[in-house]
């Protein structure tokens, strides 16, 4: 019960979040984000539903009077007028979001199997990463360059200080000429708590993303090439 309600909470996380925080089922994620997403659709979508009747009820009640004997064009610029100042109202606009991300989280599971995280956490991490590496450059501390081992298999490993923005699956990195693909992510000892590891990009690959890798942002004095030993 434990992991399934974790697994639910990783739905609405993003992908980098995921891959540091290992979900116990993969499909229990999708499915989660899938179903979550088509429940939050439906449920905004009522409530948003709801609460249009009434206020046009409210609306009728207060205009009625002053519309009487008015023709259908008059009545419509009324109504319009009122959907407008009802779309304006920050809960109406929470609730279109929240309709909208359901049924593209829904859309996302059930059309190109991808797990769409929520924006809302998505934007709280990023948030988060970018104030503690901000609080990290206030207090002085030196920047962490990257260490890269080369595996024996033509992979390659990078620990970074720092997580690699936009470094997921579905993107292609460029080193040197070559091409890789990210193969997972993990958790690694500080300072350079980040861990990557690239494998070749298969021929067919279709490139939804690239990033040329910076060989600056690598310490050359540790480069480790374990296919010496």
């Amino acid at each position: 019960m434990h992991s399934i309600l974790r697994d639910f909470l990783l739905s609405f996380c993003p992908a980098g979040t995921r891959r540091r925080h290992r979900p116990g089922s993969q499909l229990t994620v999708l499915r989660s984000a899938t179903w979550g997403g088509l429940a939050q659709l439906l449920l905004a979508a009522l409530f948003l539903i709801v609460r249009l009747k009434r206020h046009f009820v409210l609306r009728a009640q207060q205009f009625g009077p002053h519309m009487a004997g008015s023709n259908e064009t008059g009545q419509a610029i009324v109504a319009l007028i009122v959907f407008l100042d009802f779309l304006i109202h920050p809960l109406s606009l929470l609730l279109l979001y929240l309709a909208i991300e359901g049924l593209v989280r829904f859309a996302g599971g059930i059309i190109t199997g991808e797990t769409v995280p929520n924006l809302l956490v998505s934007l709280y991490f990023k948030t988060a990463n970018s104030t503690s590496r901000s609080l990290a450059r206030r207090r002085g501390a030196a920047p962490v360059a990257d260490i890269a081992d080369r595996l024996a298999d033509g992979r390659i490993r990078i620990s970074s200080a720092s997580q690699k923005t936009g470094w997921n699956s579905s993107i292609t990195v460029g080193i040197g000429g070559q091409w890789f693909e990210v193969e997972s992510e993990e958790q690694a000892p500080p300072p350079r708590t980040f861990m990557y590891v690239l494998r070749p990009a298969s021929p067919g690959k279709v490139l939804r993303g690239y990033q040329e890798y910076d060989p600056a942002s690598l310490d050359t004095t540790k480069v480790a090439d374990t296919d010496r030993s």
